[in-house]
Order: C-alpha cells, then structure tokens, then sequence
C-alpha cells in the first residue's frame, strides 16, 4: 500500500517571504538490524544512528543542498512516502552521550525510561536543526533527517521508502553579502562541487574573474619576525604559490574592536580582492591573537567553555561570529560553519623556533627522504569501559575506503602503503620505549586516537619532546613527520607551549598535524565519534582518486574536513549544541597550511610503482668533494645540487646508461649545511642529502 505524510516545519523568522525552493528525493531500501545485548540499532546506507541522550537511536541522512544566489532556507517540508513495516518487536538502542578523551571520562548508561514507555510517534519531528551558511560566495541549506517511525511502548518499527526534502528560500541581505566571497580559484570551486548534494545548481550563480594582483599564501607576523619567513616565501614564488607578508603593526590600525576582528577584516580584503587561499599566523598567542568561541556539549554534568581557541574564525568569513555582541562568540546560529580559506598557526616565540619551522617546511616539501612517503603510523589506546572501547575501532575506518556511520570516505589504500599499528588490545597496553623506537623507524603521518592533555600526547611528556628522543626524524635519516590526533587539549595554543607546539618547534620530529586546543570527543562502544568523523574526512581529502595537490595540503584537508563534516553539526542533541560543533571549533592546524602532503613519491601516482635509479654520496659528511655514484638506467637523469632552501647550485643532465657512473661535484666553496642532491628520470625523484663540513 502506497502512503505519504507532508510535514512542514516552523519558519525561522515571525513572517516568511518565500521566493523559491530547492528539492530532493532520498530513498530507502536495504537495512540491517544489529544486536546489542537486549537492544537493536536500525542502519540503512548513507545514515548515521543518532539522537537524543538517553533516547533511542536512530538512523539519520544529512543534506546539504546549495540555494538561490541571494536567498537562504525560510523553512523546510518533508513529504514521506511509501510506508514499510518492519517485523518483529524493538527496543532500541538508547543513544548515549559523547565522551571527552580526556584521562579520566566516565558517565552512567543513559535510557530515558519515561520515552520507551510512551505509546506515540517517535521522533515527534524527524529532522536536526536547519542550518544557513555560505561556502565561497554560495548559500547552503544543511540539516538532517529520518525517514524512520518508531512507537516505543509497542516495539513496533516503520521507515518510508522515499524521502523528499523541500528547502523553501526567502531574500536575505546576508545571503547577497555573502556573494562578495564568489571565487574564480578552481580549488574552492571543487570543493563546493563535492560537498552540494545539487552541484547543478552552481550554473545560476554569476562567473568571477580571476584578480590580476592575487597571490595564494598570506602571512600575518610580527615585523620582528618578518625576515625570519624570507626563506618560506621564496620557496613558495618558486612553486607557484605566490606569498605576501603582512604585519601585525600594519593591520593594528585597521577598523575593527580588537586585534582578531581586525586581522579577520584583512583577510577577508585579500581574499576578496586577491584570491588568497591560505593564511598563516605566524607566532604564539602574546604575538598573534586568538578569538575564544563559546560551547557547550551535554555529557554527565555538562561541558561548557567560553574561550575555545578556534582559528575556523579566521578561515570561515561570512558574518561576525557574533551577532548579539556578548561574551559567547560563535552561538548557534552566529555562526559560519563552512571555510573558504585554510589557516595554520605556526605557533613560536623566539627567532630559532621559528626558523626551526620554516626549515621544517622548505626541507619536507622541497627535499623529502622519499623511502617513508607510504607508511603510515597508526597509534591507539584504550579508551573507555564499559562498554569496552579503544582508540583502533576509530583509526581503523582509515584504512581503505568506508561507508560505515552513514557517510562514504575514501581511506589509506592497504594495497600500497606499509600500515604499522600499535595498538592497545585487552590485557596489553604498549609503552613509551616502543612507540618512540618505532618513530624512528620513519613515517610519513601518525594517527592517534587516545587521552591526551595539554602537557601529555601518545603517553608522552613534555619532558619526553627532545631532539634525542627523535634523533632519527630530522630530514636526512628519515623525513619529518605529520601528526593527527583525536586527543584532548594536547594543541592548547593559548597554554604555555602544550605538548604539540614542542613538537613542531624544535629542530626534529614533527613539521605540523591537526591536534584541539580542548576536548577531542568520541562515542563509546561505537566506531563513530565527532573527532573521528573530522579525521575520516581528512584522509578521504588526501586520498580521494580524483583529487590533485589542491586537497593535499595540510590546510586545504582539513578545510575539507569541516566543510564535509558542517551538515552533522545539525544532528539532533548537536544544536545547543554539541560534541560535533565542539571539535568544529577546537580542532586546528599547526604548522604551515599551505604545505605539500607526500603520501606517495613525487611523480608517482597512488598505487603506482616507478623504478628510479639509486645513487650513493661519498664521503658524507664531505669538506671539498663529493662523489657521485649512480646506478645504470635507460631514462634520460638530471642531476642537481640544491641549497638548503631548496634553490638549484648546479645541475648535469645525463643521457641514459646501462652501466652505474660517478660523477664528483665540488663543495669547498659552500658554507657549512645540509644540501640535498637530487636525481630526476621521467619516473620520479630520488632526493639524498649531503652534509657539507668546515
């Protein structure tokens, strides 16, 4: 029998002037039901379970449906059709509150005994919160639904077969002030493909053109530290990425009622008039400012913080954050979840720090030890109990692709990637000697998921961040690392140097990673969990087959993730609001967001195995001369020497040769340092560098 249910939801101003709509249909077929002690959760494809705390849970779809230029959502209509009962009796599983990783969580299982006793309709309202944002220039409408009807007294358990969401739009002067942030850059443009559930409606919003003065990188610094960058922007105008400086002292005269609100206003000028598509804050919170955000996440007593670090304010640019003027920056409905720019903080205080980073950031992308690019370093710990819990039921949707808890991610391919894991398992609990040793075995990126504090990381100290500890990880004997971890408090920027600004500022280790300036969240007992969802969507950035170097930097992956993630936020128990919007906000980059991810050799596609000629440098460390010695090859080579910044000395271009050759290249007339020697073929780059001695 064919059914429909019309169901229209409350407009969000006292009076509505509707101008036009926007529609989809979902469908639903295949579902599963799973056992959970003496409870069952209900699954269909592309649905996540989710609810109230304590209420039972159910299968929601997310939308994210572009809008008419210049108008956002009024209200939304959801017109079911084609009822389907499923057998059998049901208790639901009740869903249970998100838990902060930090070390001590520990809340009671939650079920609201009062709804699984009524005997009516449930939900009374199938979908989240609809949301307004802009991303680029473009409205969206995002929410989340349910096609599912559960009667908890009787057990009795109905989901309709189609879905059709209707977005109806009024004019909006903030959605024509959002046009402002139209682009022409084709990576922004992409991104807003991938993420409209109706990418044809990009057609109705007008072409812009690209500015003739724009460049791609902005930095913000202090102008003591402005030639401390020098090293950074010139590698960058040799790739391609054009770089400007701007400093603090020239933006402090700009308009707006403090520092943040000022530097946010520049860059929303430079990027409007320049493209810009990458920001760096360059220094510690005493020289580069922050702005708090406001949250609060229902878990046991509640959790509440007025001061979130979240640089998302100055990367997501429409609006002010904070439309009432008080002291909660970034409420419900204030807020602009979708950003058109990436932002990395390289947080330092002093001149070395400094120049540690920059060096770190040159050396990886210019002059990567290449044998570590496909092995990534999978990390994990026990996490809660009960029900038992533990850090690899998150990284493990990671690995490969997966459409687990309702959204696709592509994953690390298994197939062409050396995977090392350490893992806590029931009855073993890995230690600091192993986890360190293994660091220095090399890797291209560790993914944590554990407890963490602002002085605590993978079981590791402040005390433990030395140069000894990672003496391996220092560009020559193996590449240096990036790091992502869903771990709490460990990237508190605005703390006195927590644990992860050590690891990005000394001279080893790690050249960036996304880490929270306060609680990570995950959801006990599943595989789902607000820091994992930001992760997963980060992995399928850099590893998406039709991706290219735009979404493999370290800021523009993890734009993508909060832009991919941002429907979520309007999960029912997110609005006022939740776990999900709190990760949205703490979760921040370190490091340089314009930096070039290698997950593979450069050259060399995913999946794809090259054959590049070996060399060898003899001696090394070398004082006047440096040999040479290649291994035969039918390609055509080329043969340079590089300084430290990655500009060429000198290059030999070789014909090819069966036969291994030397070569001897001069270096008494170089200053002491470390110089790459890179060999080029038509199939990829080996990179080797050479310690010139005085």
């Amino acid at each position: 029998m064919k059914k429909a249910a019309v169901l229209l939801f409350a407009c969000l101003t006292a009076t509505c002037v509707l101008a036009g709509s926007v529609k989809k249909t979902f469908t639903f077929s295949n579902f599963t039901i799973e056992q959970n002690g003496s409870y069952q959760t209900l699954r269909f494809d592309n649905t996540m379970p989710a609810g109230l705390a304590g209420e039972p849970a159910l299968p929601y779809r997310s939308v994210a449906l572009m809008l008419p230029p210049g108008e956002k959502a009024a209200d939304i209509v959801i017109t079911r059709d084609q009822l389907v009962t499923i057998p059998g009796n049901f208790v639901l599983y009740p869903q249970q509150e998100m838990q902060p990783l930090e070390n001590d969580p520990g809340v009671h299982f939650l079920k609201k005994e009062s709804v699984y006793r009524s005997d009516a309709e449930y939900p009374s309202v199938p979908t989240g919160n609809l949301l307004n944002s802009y991303l680029n220039g473009f409205a969206f409408a995002m929410t989340t639904f349910t096609p599912v009807v559960y009667n908890p007294a009787h057990g009795t358990l109905s989901y309709y077969r189609q879905v059709t969401v209707t977005i109806r739009t009024r004019p909006a002067l903030e959605a024509s002030l959002a046009m402002k942030n139209l682009t022409a850059s084709e990576n922004a443009l992409k991104r807003v493909r991938q993420f409209a559930q109706n990418p044809e409606m990009i057609a109705q919003y007008p072409a812009v053109k690209a500015s003739a003065t724009g460049y791609k990188v902005l930095i913000i610094t202090p102008s003591q530290f402005q030639s401390g960058f020098q090293d950074l922007v010139n590698y960058y105008n040799s790739q391609g990425k054009t770089t400007q400086i701007a400093t603090i002292e020239s933006i402090s005269s700009l308009s707006g009622q403090d520092l943040p609100e000022k530097m946010r206003n520049y860059i929303i000028s430079q990027y409007q008039a320049n493209g810009i598509e990458h920001v760096i804050l360059g220094g510690d919170v005493e020289f580069v400012p922050y702005r708090g955000f406001y949250c609060y996440a229902v878990s046991g007593s509640g959790y509440e913080d007025y001061n979130i670090p979240a640089d998302i304010y100055f990367s997501s640019l429409d609006g002010s954050w904070n439309t009432n003027g008080n002291e909660k920056w970034g409420e419900p409905g204030e807020d602009d979840l979708l950003p058109e720019i990436s932002v990395g903080r390289m947080s330092f205080s002093t001149a070395d720090e400094l120049a540690h980073m920059v060096h770190k950031s040159v050396s990886y992308q210019g002059n990567p030890v290449l044998e570590v690019m496909k092995r990534p370093f999978l990390v994990s710990e026990f996490l809660y109990d009960p029900p038992l819990t533990y850090g690899s039921d998150y990284l493990e949707l990671l690995v490969d692709s997966h459409s687990d808890n309702g959204y696709f991610t592509h994953g690390i391919p298994s197939a062409q990637n050396t995977i090392t894991r350490l893992y806590d398992s029931q009855g073993y609990n890995w230690s600091v000697g192993q986890l360190l040793t293994e660091i220095n075995n090399g890797h291209n990126f560790i993914h944590h998921s554990g407890h963490a504090n602002s002085n605590y990381m993978m079981r590791l100290s402040n005390w433990d961040i030395t140069n000894e500890n990672f003496a391996s990880i220092n560009g020559v004997t193996h590449n240096y690392m990036l790091m992502y971890t869903h771990g709490c408090i460990c990237g508190a920027f605005d703390d006195n140097d927590c644990i992860s600004e050590l690891c990005c500022s000394i001279d080893n280790f790690l050249v960036g990673g996304v880490f929270n300036s306060r609680y990570g969240w995950f959801d006990q007992g599943t595989t789902e969990g607000p820091s994992a969802h930001l992760h997963r969507e980060f992995i399928s950035a850099l590893y998406h087959p039709n991706s290219d170097s735009s979404m493999a930097e370290l800021g523009s992956a993890h734009t993508m993730s909060k832009i991919m993630t941002a429907p979520w936020v309007g999960l029912p128990g997110e609005f006022e609001p939740g776990a999900q919007r709190w990760c949205h906000y703490d979760c921040n980059v370190l490091g340089d967001p314009a930096l070039k991810i290698w997950i593979d050799n450069p050259g060399v596609s995913v999946g794809e195995t090259k054959s590049i000629p070996a060399f060898t440098l003899s001696p090394n460390p070398a004082a006047t001369v440096v040999t040479v010695t290649l291994s035969g090859s039918d390609k055509a080579l080329t043969l340079s020497l590089l300084t430290p910044e990655g500009k060429t000395i000198v290059t030999r271009h070789l014909p090819p040769s069966t036969s291994s050759r030397s070569i001897n290249l001069t270096v008494s007339d170089l200053p002491q340092g470390l110089y790459p020697v890179r060999i080029e073929s038509s199939d990829g780059i080996q990179v080797k560098k050479l310690v010139v001695v005085r």
